[in-house]
């Protein structure tokens, strides 16, 4: 079953068009680690701030690159669905990619906690530059699982 639509998906009108377009790999994985650069290093730095690094830069500053961080998320979202549906064969089968999925799921579900968060404690420890114990455990988590999504995502290729 589950082959039969990962073989329907690259016989796709959008598989075709990105096959007969010989441009249009190329502009999706630009695309990808374009939102890739905004979204890992967004949340890469907002996460070692968060766990103390780098003290002189304000958190309040910091913190003001989130929205940069979901159009990232929402760029590799898309051009990621495009770039699946291309090798969905390939990729569906591979156990890289899963690992991925599995490891993208949850560091985005982590990243809306704590985006959430920050909501709930009204901004007060952005402007006191004192995260809670909370925070720090979601951007501890953050930064490991986004290591794994980008090092997985790596390792789709050779595996």
């Amino acid at each position: 079953m589950m082959m039969e639509l990962l073989q329907w998906l690259e016989h796709t009108p959008i598989a075709h068009a990105i096959r007969d377009w010989r441009w249009a790999y190329p502009a999706l994985e630009t695309g990808h680690y374009i939102g890739l650069s905004l979204l890992v290093g967004g949340i890469m730095l907002i996460d070692l701030r968060v766990l103390g690094f780098a003290p002189k830069l304000q958190l309040k500053s910091m913190i003001g690159l989130l929205p940069f961080v979901w159009v990232g998320f929402l760029i590799n979202v898309t051009t990621g669905s495009l770039l699946f549906i291309y090798g969905a064969v390939n990729f569906g089968t591979n156990h890289a990619f899963w690992v991925k999925m599995i490891c993208l799921v949850i560091a985005g579900l982590n990243a809306l906690a704590f985006d959430l968060s920050i909501k709930r404690y009204s901004y007060d420890w952005v402007a006191a530059e004192r995260p809670p114990p909370l925070v720090k455990t979601f951007a501890t988590l953050s930064f490991a699982l986004w290591l794994c999504v980008v090092t997985a995502g790596r390792w789709m290729a050779y595996i």
